[in-house]
């Protein structure tokens, strides 16, 4: 496999996850709030463990493509 294909799937898959970052923090908190059964302290624990999660995942995706070869 050329070093050009190598570059370009770890550019890929970085990017990936962090779409997966981005669309965590957008639909997950959306989720938790239509939760109408939840009480409003529950909703706000899960924002905060929803954007550290995702700041997580993008921190892997950077992580990811900047190994890139």
């Amino acid at each position: 496999m050329p070093e050009y294909d190598k570059r370009s799937v770890s550019e890929m898959i970085g990017e990936f996850v962090r779409e997966i970052a981005v669309l965590t923090l957008v639909f997950v908190p959306l989720e938790a709030y239509r939760g109408v059964g939840w009480k409003w302290y529950w909703v706000g624990l899960a924002v905060v463990a929803t954007i550290a999660v995702a700041i997580f995942i993008f921190a892997v995706g950077v992580s990811i493509e900047r190994r890139r070869p």
